[in-house]
């Protein structure tokens, strides 16, 4: 499973990634996205562990902590059909409670709050 790992510092390297993640388990590949001149980075990596279980351990161990001065910023990446799943039950939830608070505020043709 693949984590975004973003808010880094211009001078972290893969090697750093590789040391902190390490200690969570197995790291099976570290990709740190190079800047425009390709000599500092741009800011975000990808780490790809081995599985969810460790995703949810490396995302719950890192995230927010400090690496350079920054704080990191580390989330699972989803896959596509993941990504458009959740957008689906985040709108239908969003829609839902929109609803909700319509009917709430004008029931009886009075606002109640």
């Amino acid at each position: 499973m693949n984590l975004y790992i973003g808010n880094l510092s211009r001078t972290v390297t893969e090697a750093d990634l590789e040391v902190i993640f390490e200690g969570l388990g197995h790291i099976v590949f570290v990709h740190l996205v190079p800047g425009a001149d390709h000599h500092d980075a741009r800011g975000y990596a990808f780490v790809a562990v081995a599985d969810e279980r460790q995703a949810e351990l490396a995302v719950n161990a890192m995230n927010g902590k400090y690496l350079k001065g920054l704080r990191l910023i580390v989330r699972p990446v989803l896959d596509r059909a993941r990504q458009a799943r959740a957008l689906r039950a985040h709108n239908m939830l969003a829609g839902s409670l929109e609803g909700a608070a319509r009917l709430r505020l004008l029931k009886g043709g009075q606002a109640l709050d």
